[in-house]
């Protein structure tokens, strides 16, 4: 690990490192498009323009879980990102291990944050690092490496559980007997693979109530559709 940094970050400095991170990107690519280029092809410079579009939309989805991460209710959310549903972002993100998604580990990526941004920052040599939490309350390492331990047999429970939905809606989607019913091998596993997922979610919702609103979220979605293909089979 780097000077003063433990290995194991809490969530809330992965968000920041990956905020961090997917800005340097976008300003690396808008700084691309300032120089005048002589005779760029047709369509060159709208193709850069929407890529960096793109990449912006990221950069939002990541402020989102930062400030999820921080605290942030989905309300607020809403207030500030628009009415656009965010639950499936940071679902995405919770699922990813709350970790940066840069490849690194949040201690080297810091670090080379620290690099491209001190050279803007002047009489700050570390602007990221510095920031962190786990820098400015190193006392917490262990009980994020606690924490992370504590719930990561909840979170490969639902990846179990996303897994067979999977597969069973593979099943179904090959199904091709109009006449089955509610006792269909195929639907009693889509109908179990969906109470599966929702039992995880909400035992997730009890485990990191920070979460709470977008595991309830998902806990009711696949509540109902079990109860809808229970009640009315698959082709209803």
């Amino acid at each position: 690990m780097t000077d003063t940094i433990p290995d194991v970050l809490s969530p809330r400095d992965e968000s920041r490192l990956e905020l961090s991170s997917r800005a340097r990107t976008v300003a690396e690519r808008a700084a691309a498009l300032v120089p005048i280029a002589v005779d760029p092809e047709p369509g060159d410079l709208i193709t850069q323009a929407v890529q960096l579009r793109a990449l912006a939309e990221e950069l939002l989805g990541a402020a989102v879980v930062a400030e999820r991460e921080q605290g942030l209710s989905t309300d607020q959310i809403r207030e500030f990102a628009g009415t656009q549903n965010w639950r499936g972002i940071v679902l995405a993100w919770v699922q990813d291990g709350r970790r940066n998604r840069s490849g690194t580990s949040g201690p080297v990526l810091a670090e080379s944050l620290d690099e491209w941004t001190a050279r803007d920052t002047p009489g700050a040599s570390r602007p990221v690092t510095d920031g962190l939490d786990a820098v400015r309350f190193p006392g917490t390492a262990q009980y994020e490496a606690h924490h992370r331990d504590r719930v990561a047999g909840l979170h490969a429970a639902l990846a179990e559980a996303i897994r067979e939905r999977g597969e069973a809606w593979e099943d179904l989607n090959a199904l091709t007997d109009e006449d089955a019913g509610v006792d269909h091998p195929v639907n009693v596993r889509v109908v179990n693979a969906c109470r599966a997922m929702a039992s995880a979610y909400r035992e997730l919702a009890l485990a990191e109530p920070g979460f709470a609103p977008e595991y309830q979220g998902e806990a009711t979605m696949f509540t109902e559709a079990a109860d809808r293909f229970a009640e009315h089979g698959p082709f209803a």
